[in-house]
């Protein structure tokens, strides 16, 4: 009788262990599902976008969760859009997006990762040095 109490005890013991790490696993895939976004606008800013983007990139590196860089050009007239595409090539979470106007640009920063599982942070970069947040 006591050996089958021990025997009983046991396993339901080991069922209530197997359906705990059951949901700890689905928990933890569900979470690794959940992505940063970070957009950052730009007009002009060819003095400064390298150094912001490169900082990004460090950041992104210690994150638990997959990153994209997204950097939303209004008509620059400078050497911005070469830089960005550079950078895109060796990182490949950048991603360059057009635009023609800042509002345009604003809207497209919303429309990010607006559906899925995101943080976003919106970044804005179009005066020499000065970078400031928009959404974070």
């Amino acid at each position: 009788m006591w050996a089958q109490l021990i025997v009983w005890t046991l396993a339901i013991y080991g069922t209530l262990m197997i359906v705990r790490h059951l949901f700890s696993w689905l928990g933890q895939r569900h979470e690794q599902k959940r992505s940063v976004y970070f957009v950052l606008v730009t007009e002009n800013a060819e003095w400064d976008v390298e150094g912001v983007l490169r900082r990004l990139i460090h950041k992104c590196r210690n994150m638990e969760f997959p990153t994209r860089l997204y950097v939303i050009d209004v008509n620059s007239t400078d050497l911005t859009i070469p830089i960005v595409e550079r950078l895109s090539e060796r990182y490949m979470h950048i991603e360059l997006v057009p635009a023609a106007t800042y509002d345009e640009a604003l809207q497209l920063a919303e429309q990010v990762g607006e559906k899925t599982n995101t943080i976003r942070c919106i970044l804005q970069l179009r005066s020499r040095g000065q970078l400031t947040t928009i959404v974070k």
